[in-house]
């Protein structure tokens, strides 16, 4: 089977798509709007339209105007699957490409931020949904968002991510008797929220004394939060490890007593399942995507949005009574981790609609 995706070419979701499904013996190609190396994809076929800078923040309209040099491209490339991740600006200009095959995922705030938050963006991605054949999104949050815009219901399919459990597991887990780890693997920016955790640790960090904070991620707001840090006595304990591998968040959480996540909004927060496997404590935000894998006071805490003290009073409750806490939630976690959350039983319902729709065609 060929299979062209069009996406982010630095984004890691894009790289794990690529990889996996050329790992099943696919041809596959990939048309992004991003400068990225050869190196990063071997042995996948990469075709860079060039663009203005696409910014992280939205607002990428001037990307249409590239619909036809990716037409042209879909068209030479001939791919039995055209497949779009992100419904805004990846979405709807591979919805004029006009491929029989064409599928969209949304990854998150392009349904969950961009589409409630401008009319224009709702038209834009209506009118990709209506022209793709298929449509995956990550939760039932995004789902009932993509019907409130009028989508053809009998199109979406709920497919979370999932993680690789030979990475992200609890089978290396040692935690150090000197040290109250408490770990971020978030991006820096915005959505993230990562102010609202360094405030809550601010509150405990004399009731901590042992306290280490791991940062582990990168983006634009690094030296606004480096400065926070400081600003809050913070700097002995926070260490900013900018960005890093799969393998490197995995050894982290390992030695990690919680993982935290405080974002104002997700998809399906794939950073909360990595925790959960690697057996971390975790704690998150009370929105839609968390609660579809965190019961509160059962295998995790939620918090409220900003509710700093809130926050703080939760960490200080998990580093009192982490024993116990963790006896009760590690192996409900591992448990929905085996069940829902593995990338490679997920994506088996992904590769039977290929299949399935390149056979329709034929």
């Amino acid at each position: 089977m060929k299979i062209c995706y069009f996406a982010s070419g630095p984004s890691f979701h894009t790289k794990r798509w690529c990889q996996h499904f050329h790992s099943l013996g696919n041809e596959v190609h990939l048309i992004t709007f991003v400068q990225v190396a050869q190196e990063e994809y071997p042995n996948i076929h990469l075709h860079i339209v060039a663009s203005k800078k696409v910014r992280v923040s939205g607002g990428n309209w001037h990307l249409i105007k590239s619909f036809r040099k990716v037409r042209k491209l879909v068209k030479e490339i001939s791919p039995d699957i055209f497949h779009a991740l992100y419904a805004t600006s990846y979405g709807v200009v591979g919805a004029f490409a006009g491929h029989k095959n064409f599928i969209i995922t949304a990854l998150g705030s392009d349904l969950l931020v961009s589409v409630r938050s401008s009319s224009i963006y709702r038209m834009a991605v209506r009118f990709a949904f209506r022209k793709a054949k298929w449509i995956t999104v990550m939760s039932q949050e995004m789902s009932d968002v993509a019907k409130s815009i009028g989508t053809d219901m009998s199109k979406v399919s709920i497919v979370p991510f999932g993680v690789d459990p030979a990475i992200f597991n609890a089978d290396h887990r040692v935690l150090s008797p000197d040290e109250f780890v408490v770990t971020s693997t978030r991006n820096l920016e915005k959505i993230y929220n990562i102010p609202h955790l360094l405030k809550a640790l601010h509150l405990v960090k004399d009731q901590i004394p042992n306290l280490k904070v791991n940062i582990m991620g990168y983006g634009s707001l690094q030296e606004e939060l480096e400065a926070l840090v400081a600003e809050l006595g913070l700097s002995e304990s926070v260490i900013f490890w900018g960005k890093v591998t799969q393998y490197q968040i995995a050894e982290t959480l390992n030695k990690s007593q919680v993982f935290v996540s405080v974002s104002l909004s997700d998809g399906n927060n794939i950073s909360l399942n990595e925790a959960m496997a690697c057996g971390a404590f975790c704690i998150a935000t009370d929105i839609p995507a968390n609660r579809q894998w965190v019961e509160n006071k059962v295998n995790g805490f939620l918090v409220e949005i900003d509710d700093v003290e809130g926050l703080a009073s939760r960490i200080s409750e998990v580093y009192a009574n982490y024993d116990s806490l963790q006896k009760k939630a590690s192996p409900i976690n591992k448990a929905i981790i085996q069940e829902r959350g593995t990338w490679s039983n997920n994506m088996k319902v992904v590769e039977q609609k290929y299949q399935e729709m390149t056979r329709n065609v034929r």
